[in-house]
Protein backbone atom coordinates (compact mmCIF):
# COMPACT_ATOMS: atom_id res chain seq x y z
CA UNK A 1 0.00 0.00 0.00
CA UNK A 2 2.75 2.83 0.66
CA UNK A 3 4.68 1.45 -2.34
CA UNK A 4 1.20 2.64 -4.21
CA UNK A 5 0.91 5.83 -1.92
CA UNK A 6 4.53 6.40 -3.45
CA UNK A 7 4.10 5.53 -7.17
CA UNK A 8 1.12 7.61 -6.96
CA UNK A 9 2.42 10.42 -5.75
CA UNK A 10 5.18 10.64 -8.02
CA UNK A 11 2.38 10.43 -11.07
CA UNK A 12 1.16 13.47 -10.13
CA UNK A 13 4.07 15.22 -9.17
CA UNK A 14 5.12 14.37 -12.77
CA UNK A 15 1.93 15.26 -14.40
CA UNK A 16 1.53 19.14 -12.83
CA UNK A 17 5.17 19.38 -13.86
CA UNK A 18 4.36 18.60 -17.61
CA UNK A 19 1.24 20.87 -17.22
CA UNK A 20 3.50 23.72 -15.69
CA UNK A 21 5.97 23.28 -18.92
CA UNK A 22 3.21 23.12 -20.93
CA UNK A 23 1.45 26.21 -19.68
CA UNK A 24 4.90 27.98 -19.85
CA UNK A 25 5.26 27.29 -23.48
CA UNK A 26 2.38 28.38 -24.59
CA UNK A 27 2.23 32.10 -22.98
CA UNK A 28 5.71 32.47 -23.98
CA UNK A 29 7.17 32.03 -28.00
CA UNK A 30 10.09 32.95 -29.43
CA UNK A 31 11.14 36.20 -29.94
CA UNK A 32 8.66 37.54 -26.82
CA UNK A 33 5.70 37.44 -28.98
CA UNK A 34 2.09 37.01 -27.35
CA UNK A 35 1.15 33.94 -29.50
CA UNK A 36 2.62 31.50 -32.01
CA UNK A 37 0.06 33.23 -34.84
CA UNK A 38 1.80 37.18 -33.20
CA UNK A 39 5.27 35.85 -34.05
CA UNK A 40 4.32 34.06 -37.33
CA UNK A 41 2.85 37.36 -38.75
CA UNK A 42 6.15 39.42 -36.83
CA UNK A 43 6.97 41.25 -40.36
CA UNK A 44 10.15 42.44 -38.54
CA UNK A 45 11.10 38.63 -37.68
CA UNK A 46 10.35 37.24 -40.62
CA UNK A 47 12.05 39.61 -42.93
CA UNK A 48 15.39 38.90 -40.37
CA UNK A 49 14.76 35.25 -41.57
CA UNK A 50 14.45 35.63 -45.06
CA UNK A 51 17.52 37.99 -45.46
CA UNK A 52 19.86 35.50 -43.76
CA UNK A 53 21.97 33.52 -46.68
CA UNK A 54 22.76 30.04 -46.50
CA UNK A 55 25.77 30.28 -45.87
CA UNK A 56 24.98 32.40 -42.49
CA UNK A 57 22.62 29.62 -41.73
CA UNK A 58 24.90 27.05 -41.98
CA UNK A 59 27.56 29.28 -39.82
CA UNK A 60 28.72 28.39 -36.19
CA UNK A 61 27.69 31.56 -35.17
CA UNK A 62 23.91 31.00 -36.37
CA UNK A 63 23.78 27.67 -34.43
CA UNK A 64 24.99 29.18 -31.46
CA UNK A 65 22.34 31.77 -31.61
CA UNK A 66 19.59 29.30 -32.15
CA UNK A 67 20.44 27.00 -29.51
CA UNK A 68 20.99 30.22 -27.32
CA UNK A 69 17.11 31.66 -28.70
CA UNK A 70 15.69 27.73 -28.21
CA UNK A 71 16.50 27.65 -24.36
CA UNK A 72 15.61 30.83 -23.30
CA UNK A 73 12.41 31.45 -25.64
CA UNK A 74 11.79 27.85 -26.20
CA UNK A 75 10.42 26.62 -30.01
CA UNK A 76 7.43 26.66 -31.97
CA UNK A 77 8.77 25.33 -34.49
CA UNK A 78 6.53 21.94 -34.49
CA UNK A 79 8.94 19.98 -35.71
CA UNK A 80 7.07 16.28 -34.86
CA UNK A 81 8.49 15.48 -31.63
CA UNK A 82 6.15 12.98 -28.85
CA UNK A 83 7.36 15.58 -26.48
CA UNK A 84 6.45 18.70 -28.59
CA UNK A 85 7.94 21.74 -28.49
CA UNK A 86 10.07 22.86 -25.87
CA UNK A 87 9.29 25.31 -23.61
CA UNK A 88 11.37 28.39 -22.71
CA UNK A 89 13.60 29.14 -20.06
CA UNK A 90 14.90 25.71 -19.84
CA UNK A 91 18.18 27.10 -18.50
CA UNK A 92 19.37 30.11 -16.55
CA UNK A 93 20.24 33.18 -19.18
CA UNK A 94 23.34 33.08 -18.33
CA UNK A 95 24.20 29.87 -18.88
CA UNK A 96 22.34 29.46 -22.25
CA UNK A 97 25.40 30.93 -24.55
CA UNK A 98 27.77 28.70 -22.42
CA UNK A 99 25.61 25.73 -23.65
CA UNK A 100 25.20 26.88 -27.00
CA UNK A 101 29.06 26.80 -27.34
CA UNK A 102 29.42 23.07 -25.78
CA UNK A 103 26.07 22.42 -28.07
CA UNK A 104 28.61 23.16 -30.95
CA UNK A 105 31.04 20.86 -30.17
CA UNK A 106 28.34 17.97 -30.43
CA UNK A 107 27.55 18.70 -33.87
CA UNK A 108 31.58 18.70 -34.73
CA UNK A 109 32.04 22.48 -34.82
CA UNK A 110 34.34 24.55 -33.14
CA UNK A 111 32.46 27.36 -31.21
CA UNK A 112 32.78 30.97 -31.50
CA UNK A 113 33.93 30.61 -27.50
CA UNK A 114 35.57 27.75 -26.81
CA UNK A 115 36.97 28.92 -23.35
CA UNK A 116 32.85 28.13 -22.60
CA UNK A 117 33.04 24.60 -23.74
CA UNK A 118 33.94 23.06 -20.22
CA UNK A 119 31.18 25.43 -18.29
CA UNK A 120 28.75 24.82 -20.80
CA UNK A 121 29.27 20.93 -20.52
CA UNK A 122 28.47 21.18 -16.83
CA UNK A 123 25.17 23.43 -17.93
CA UNK A 124 24.57 20.97 -20.75
CA UNK A 125 24.68 17.81 -18.08
CA UNK A 126 22.38 19.35 -15.60
CA UNK A 127 20.21 21.34 -17.53
CA UNK A 128 19.80 19.46 -21.50
CA UNK A 129 21.46 16.19 -20.91
CA UNK A 130 18.21 14.75 -19.25
CA UNK A 131 15.98 14.83 -22.38
CA UNK A 132 18.77 14.90 -24.93
CA UNK A 133 21.10 12.52 -23.22
CA UNK A 134 24.80 13.43 -22.26
CA UNK A 135 26.00 12.46 -26.04
CA UNK A 136 23.41 14.95 -27.53
CA UNK A 137 22.22 12.22 -29.46
CA UNK A 138 18.22 12.77 -27.87
CA UNK A 139 16.01 10.22 -28.07
CA UNK A 140 14.25 9.36 -31.59
CA UNK A 141 10.87 10.70 -32.16
CA UNK A 142 10.77 12.13 -28.63
CA UNK A 143 14.00 14.63 -28.11
CA UNK A 144 16.03 16.15 -31.05
CA UNK A 145 19.73 14.77 -31.66
CA UNK A 146 21.70 17.47 -31.03
CA UNK A 147 24.58 16.09 -32.88
CA UNK A 148 22.94 16.95 -36.56
CA UNK A 149 24.42 19.16 -38.67
CA UNK A 150 22.63 21.12 -39.20
CA UNK A 151 20.33 20.69 -36.49
CA UNK A 152 17.04 19.65 -37.61
CA UNK A 153 15.01 23.41 -37.20
CA UNK A 154 18.30 24.92 -38.97
CA UNK A 155 17.62 22.81 -41.78
CA UNK A 156 14.17 23.66 -42.00
CA UNK A 157 15.47 27.45 -42.15
CA UNK A 158 17.65 26.21 -44.98
CA UNK A 159 15.34 24.36 -47.00
CA UNK A 160 12.80 27.73 -46.73
CA UNK A 161 15.82 29.96 -47.87
CA UNK A 162 16.39 27.90 -51.02
CA UNK A 163 13.22 28.04 -52.03
CA UNK A 164 13.24 32.06 -52.66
Amino acid sequence: MRQLLVLLTIVVFVAIAFYVNQSRHRSTTLHHHASEKEAAECLTCREREAERTIEELRSVAYLEQYVEDVINHGSSQKLGFAYGDMPANMADEKAAPKIAAYVATLAGRKPTHPEWVKEGHTFYVSNCGGCHGEDGKGVHGTFPDLTRNPMLGIEHRIRKATKR
